[in-house]
């Protein structure tokens, strides 16, 4: 007989999409994180830990970021620190999908929910009810459909990476820009080739090359006038990223990329394309440890279809 978690499965085989095919390439990474918060929680040589109320209440207070469950449950959520396929990206890919879908389908929604409690189903408590916050917006919220509140999910996700910041890179910048040039390259990779635009000035399921490509495709072209308001979007995210990123290379190569959205913002709208650019920017990226996977999907050609959207 069949299961219930037989049947969520074929669910999800049946809905696979356009980043389907990368989430089997990629093997889940390893649980460094988790490993490294043991090592250090781990037995220490000296005195014994004072049984005093006030270490009672030091050890009830302690940030969840310090327990190794938490870590691991974060890593599993945000993808530290290889970023390959974190549940995050399934969790960004299905909300921007949702206002079109999640009247459709809710059933299929609903067990986003159940994914990312599942993450969480070992962490500390504080975890858990940031975890249960995001579960219960793809239960109630998806099935609204247009009338779905993605600013109520934005809320829950910031809630949880609040608690994973301390464990999490991903957490941290997920919150806001950090220092210059200390974003892990492997983080910055992942958010140009494999981050869904779900509250970007795109609003959509399609990662960033593929909404660059639509404004610049990857031969040349002439960069469509009433779309400059993307172009400028563009701009300003991809000079946030070439700040942020700790990699020399990959910085570069960002700066190459950038080149016609630059171009086109000072009045040039003819277009070199972005193909060489970003299979630079892929080698690059694979330097600093993160395979974007230039040439693997897509159209023979390179691009991304113009149909294609979203994860599920």
């Amino acid at each position: 007989m069949s299961t219930v978690a037989d049947a969520r499965t074929a669910h999800r085989m049946t809905r696979g999409g356009a980043g389907f095919r990368r989430r089997l390439r990629h093997a889940a990474g390893a649980l460094v994180l988790a490993a490294a918060a043991a090592a250090c929680t781990g037995p220490q040589a000296g005195p014994p830990a004072s049984s005093s109320p006030a270490s009672a209440d030091a050890t009830a207070t302690e940030a969840p970021g310090t327990d190794p469950a938490a870590a691991e449950a974060c890593q599993t959520f945000w993808g530290d620190p290889d970023y390959t396929a974190p549940l995050s990206r399934d969790v960004l890919d299905r909300a921007a999908t949702a206002p079109e879908h999640g009247d459709d389908d809710p059933f299929f929604y609903a067990m986003t929910g159940d994914d990312v409690e599942a993450a969480f189903a070992e962490a500390p408590a504080q975890l858990q009810d940031g975890a249960g916050e995001v579960a219960e917006w793809f239960r109630t919220e998806a099935a609204a459909g247009e009338d779905a509140d993605l600013e109520a999910l934005h809320g829950a996700l910031t809630t949880l990476a609040e608690g994973c910041a301390p464990v999490s890179a991903a957490a941290t910048w997920f919150l806001g820009p950090g220092e210059d040039g200390t974003k892990p390259a492997a983080l910055t990779c992942a958010d140009v080739f494999d981050t869904p635009g779900t509250f970007t000035v795109f609003d959509n399921a399609n990662v960033l090359t593929s909404n660059m490509y639509k404004l610049v495709r990857h031969t040349p072209q002439s960069v469509p006038e009433d779309r400059m308001d993307q172009v400028e979007a563009t701009l300003t995210l991809l000079d946030r990223e070439i700040a942020a990123v700790d990699d020399d290379g990959v910085r570069a190569a960002l700066g190459e990329v950038r080149a016609p959205f630059a171009d086109a913002v000072e009045g040039d709208l003819s277009s070199e394309g972005l193909q060489q650019p970003l299979e630079e920017l892929g080698a690059s990226c694979g330097a600093a440890g993160y395979d974007a996977g230039i040439g693997e999907d897509g159209p023979e050609d390179g691009a991304p279809d113009d149909e294609e959207e979203g994860l599920v």
